[in-house]
């Protein structure tokens, strides 16, 4: 069973390496625009309240906006650092 060589050429095994790593980027990619939008929306409701008086909404949305926030950053993080992978 081992002694079978592989059908892979080192080429191809670049090309699917290269591949993958680019499904990995386009996932994080969609996942951030997902947060940015959803941070976005949260910001807007949170100046809402605050202008409108109404701190009971105004606080937690702005907290977790600032949760998206810090997400958003570990996920470029996760894309610009190499050696986390």
């Amino acid at each position: 069973m081992g002694h079978r060589q592989s059908l892979m050429t080192p080429e191809r095994q670049l090309r699917a390496q290269r591949a993958q790593q680019m499904s990995l980027i386009y996932t994080v990619m969609v996942c951030l625009v997902s947060l940015i939008f959803v941070q976005f929306l949260l910001l807007t409701v949170a100046l809402e309240g605050y202008l409108g008086g109404r701190v009971e909404v105004a606080l937690p949305t702005a907290l977790v906006s600032g949760l998206c926030c810090a997400a958003a950053y570990w996920l470029l993080q996760y894309i610009l650092v190499p050696d986390r992978r």
